[in-house]
């Protein structure tokens, strides 16, 4: 192909590579995407009615890349797309929730698919007019759970930023046949999930936490982290910790009781999240009330709440500059209606984040870090480059 028909771009990415969601934003605050955290490998080919929908609906990716060296996540549905697929469907539950998510393939999956999205979508007008292949340095903000941080972000880093990653969409709507190549640079290194979302709120919100001692629980769909600050949001590495509390594996749990109903009424927990999420708990089918998981939600959601605040309680009774405790994220708005109730008895100063922000703190807290350290290198550059002119004029003086 000649070189004049391949478009070259750069991009400034971030991702949180949530186990229920994936959450992006790039360029722009405003240019912001979610879709689950499901990958599936296809069964035959995918039968179409018709080329038209939301790109984001139908992520079927062909994928090249150095971090991934297994043949069975060469094409793979991502998504919405890979939600109830006849093929083999990966969640992350069970087995794939105990590995770290630094070194399960589907994070890489989603992570690359994720970016060649975003490129596309930045591109879309050009795609539409017939380019079809892409070359792309991407300038990417992403982070881990806090216990993974010191032993493996070297590592995710290094998968990451190890060479040339390519994206073929297969027949996702409008990019069916785009190729998107991609380098990785990381200028603000791996983040801690949870620290990024409380740089958010501190820039958008009302808090004022900068002024106070606080604890903050980032609690996803398998891991929790709890990060303490003191006054001037000044991270205590000491009393910081996180755990696994497996709520994608409560939430399969719900999903496979209701299930024996006789029909698969719930594809994924992804769905199931969603639904908990807008508080709908009655399930429709035929047009009429096919079962209603209200009880059996109630019984699985309070064991998983009491877990919970019982984790936040541990660690934050050690730290007494503490005044109050937020939750943030997915897992924290399903669970917040039964963490509620339980402090209903207890009268702890305990807070949660407003529902329609919580779940792209992460997201966006890293998205700030990523502008700024481009910001601070472009700085750098630009008064080395006055240096080097006024060293050149002084010689030229001699």
């Amino acid at each position: 192909m000649a070189k004049h028909d391949i478009l070259t771009t750069t991009i400034h990415l971030s991702i949180d590579n949530g186990s229920s969601h994936i959450k992006g934003i790039y360029d722009d605050l405003n240019n912001s995407f979610i879709f689950p955290n499901v990958v599936a490998q296809p069964f035959g080919e995918r039968f179409l009615l018709m080329e038209q929908g939301d790109p984001l609906d139908f992520l079927d990716v062909q994928i090249t890349s150095p971090a991934i060296d297994t043949e069975q996540y060469r094409h793979v549905y991502v998504g919405n797309l890979a939600i109830g697929d006849e093929g083999i469907v990966h969640e992350i539950v069970g087995d794939k929730a105990v590995q770290k998510k630094a070194q399960r393939p589907e994070t890489m999956v989603t992570l690359l698919t994720a970016a060649a999205y975003a490129i596309a979508m930045k591109h879309e007008a050009a795609i539409k007019r017939g380019k079809n292949r892409i070359k792309a340095t991407v300038h990417l903000g992403t982070g881990l759970p806090i216990r993974e941080i010191t032993k493996f972000s070297e590592e995710f880093a290094h998968k990451i930023t190890g060479g040339v990653h390519s994206i073929t969409f297969v027949t996702t709507p409008i990019f069916k046949g785009v190729t998107v190549e991609m380098e990785f640079t990381l200028p603000s290194d791996i983040s801690i999930d949870d620290v990024s979302g409380v740089y958010d709120m501190e820039a958008t919100a009302k808090s004022q936490l900068s002024h106070k001692g606080f604890g903050i629980a980032d609690v996803g769909g398998v891991d929790m982290d709890i990060a303490f600050f003191r006054p001037g949001l000044d991270l205590d590495q000491r009393h910081s910790t996180g755990a696994k509390i497996y709520l994608n594996d409560a939430l399969e749990s719900i999903r496979n009781e209701i299930n024996a109903q006789g029909e698969e009424l719930i594809s994924s927990t992804a769905e199931l999240t969603i639904m908990l999420v807008n508080k709908e708990y009655e399930i429709y089918a035929e047009g009429k009330v096919a079962f209603d998981m209200t009880n059996l939600v109630n019984r699985h959601m309070r064991i998983l709440a009491e877990k919970v605040l019982k984790y936040a309680r541990n660690s934050w009774k050690h730290v007494r500059y503490a005044n109050e405790f937020w939750f943030i994220g997915g897992g924290a708005i399903v669970l917040q209606p039964w963490i509620e109730k339980l402090n209903a008895e207890l009268g702890l100063p305990i807070r949660f984040d407003k529902s329609e922000y919580s779940q792209f703190r992460n997201v966006r807290g890293t998205f700030f870090l990523l502008e700024h350290a481009l910001k601070h290198t472009n700085n750098e550059a630009a008064a080395s480059m006055e240096t080097q002119k006024e060293t050149e004029a002084g010689s030229g003086a001699d």
